[in-house]
């Protein structure tokens, strides 16, 4: 006689934010659902909520709910497009299992983001990961998965713990009652055989893994996490209207959210009038200034609004975003840090800042003061420092072929004294300075690492700094790399955080590497802010 397997359910378990909520349309769309059931189950309340569709046949989980229950025998139907939610109430807490398109019943801005993705963490061997989704914060926020077909730890999955924010993971369980593999988001999804009656034991030991401390290995997790609860960001948004009234008193950027081609753009504008002022780099002043003068105010709704152009050459808009997108704020609520950046909130650990700010104090001073910097490009700049001081030479535009995804790079945009290896960059967002400290790094550990590199850089570099042997590994405490931003802001103290990371980055590196390591400020004409071009009439 054959034995069947009992049938493995894939249960997807959401934790309702409200426990006390006694009103279910609060977090079930109950006008898209069927007349709700009351289940006969003993161990804990349970309601079940069916989809309103036209059915066929009805799918095979159903018979979870089916066997030895008094349900109607229609009540599921029978389409592929059969959806349930099961409302379950245990313990003071309010979970809901969804089941094939039932998730479309659910209130997302009811349900604790994150749930399913810190039960996960809890219950996982940290080495016997198989997949992890991310999203980088480092140039510009992007998505991605990595996914292995045999276990390894976290990092062997390529994440990088002060760059990524973790959102999904998948793993081997450690939790008999999970089954072999649990994987969490803002759900907790699970494959294991079981009834409604076990389904408690199930629930009450998901609510305990919530509500404990991470393990050592993911602590690290809760020092960045995009803010995704609408009613949070609603309360954020309403405080940056308080900070924008007074914007000068606050540390507040207007930047590009995006590396953006500096050679083929001329300025911005905040519309594609003739007359309207395109400007050199973006600043919160002529955003405030365009805005009182027609009659807009600077808060929040008008910048979700408010256009900001990239002009080319022939005063074309070539890209444009929300002013919402380009505004880098940092604002404290409370004892909790939040940054917008890119039109996203984030909420930073106040540990984790008070470390990367007391990293940052290990930079060198750079004993050098530099002309003032009042170029409209950074290359006209750069050939001025070389002409005011002749222990300067020139390397900005000397690309050398590197491969791999950089192709061709940089070495440095100075060399002074032929050792010190200057990088130059005019802060206009994050996103710039992320990519300053990113060239400087790749540029300064392939010089030691790649003599075919350092053969190419060698007919480039002037006789100051040419290398007599290329094929000798160079020794890196004979060098530094100044970092050389051009900003009247004190830095790295008012630096955007996520810059600040970046940088903090960079430093540890050169420093493993045994560069010497400097960043300078660079004094800005004040009145470069504020040049303006106009659309030449025809």
């Amino acid at each position: 006689m054959k034995i069947l397997k009992p049938r493995k359910e894939k249960l997807s378990i959401y934790l309702v934010k409200d426990s006390s909520s006694t009103e279910v349309g609060k977090f079930i769309k109950i006008e898209n659902s069927k007349t709700p059931v009351d289940l006969d189950v003993r161990s804990y309340q349970a309601t079940l909520y069916m989809k309103k569709e036209p059915l066929k046949k009805p799918p095979p989980w159903t018979r979870l709910f089916t066997e030895n229950q008094n349900l109607p025998e229609d009540i599921f139907g029978s389409s592929r497009s059969v959806g349930a939610a099961l409302v379950a109430r245990l313990n003071g807490c309010v979970f809901v299992l969804t089941f094939g398109s039932g998730f479309h019943l659910l209130k997302n801005e009811a349900i604790e983001r994150d749930f399913g993705l810190r039960v996960t963490l809890n219950s996982v061997d940290p080495d016997k990961l198989r997949s992890l989704d991310k999203a980088s914060y480092d140039h510009n926020p992007l998505n991605s998965r990595t996914q292995s077909s045999i276990d390894l730890d976290i990092f062997e999955l390529d994440l990088d713990s002060e760059m990524d924010m973790l959102y999904a993971v998948t793993g081997v369980s450690k939790v008999e009652e999970f089954g072999s593999h649990v994987t969490g988001r803002d759900a907790l999804t699970l494959l294991i055989s079981i009834d409604l009656e076990g389904l408690s034991k199930i629930l009450s030991e998901t609510i305990k893994r919530y509500k404990s401390n991470l393990p050592k290995v993911f602590e690290w997790i809760d020092n960045i996490n995009r803010v995704k609860d609408n009613d949070e960001l609603e309360v954020l948004d309403l405080e940056l209207d308080d900070v924008l009234a007074d914007y000068e008193k606050h540390n507040i950027w207007l930047g590009e959210p995006e590396v953006v081609d500096w050679e083929s753009q001329i300025g911005y504008s905040f519309d594609l009038y003739a007359k309207t002022p395109r400007h050199v780099v973006l600043t919160v002043k002529s955003l405030v200034d365009y805005l009182h003068g027609n009659g807009l105010l600077f808060d929040v709704g008008t910048l979700k609004s408010q256009a900001v152009h990239v002009n080319n050459n022939e005063y074309e808009s070539t890209k444009k975003w929300t002013a919402y997108r380009c505004i880098y704020a940092e604002i404290i609520v409370g004892a909790e840090n939040y940054i917008l950046r890119n039109g996203l909130w984030y909420r930073v650990n106040r540990d984790f800042v008070i470390s990367v700010d007391n990293y940052l104090k290990r930079l060198d001073k750079y004993d050098y003061k530099f002309p003032i910097y009042n170029h409209d490009r950074e290359e006209d700049y750069n050939s001025h420092v070389v002409e005011s001081d002749t222990n300067f030479e020139l390397m900005d535009k000397k690309l050398v072929k590197i491969g791999g995804r950089y192709d061709k790079l940089e070495f440095c945009d100075l060399i002074r004294n032929g050792v010190d290896f200057v990088h130059v960059k005019y802060y206009r967002s994050s996103s710039t300075l992320s990519h300053l400290f990113s060239q400087g790094l790749v540029a300064s550990e392939t010089f030691i690492s790649d003599s075919g590199f350092r053969e190419r850089l060698n007919k480039k570099l002037p006789i100051s700094a040419k290398l007599v042997d290329v094929t000798v590994r160079p020794d890196p405490s004979k060098y530094r790399i100044v970092y050389a931003i051009a900003t009247n802001k004190n830095i790295p103290n008012e630096l955007p955080f996520f810059s600040k990371v970046t940088l903090k980055n960079s430093l540890k590196m050169l420093k493993a590497l045994n560069y010497n390591v400097s960043l300078v400020s660079l004094d800005v004409d004040k009145t470069l802010s504020v040049k303006k071009k106009a659309k030449p009439k025809k």
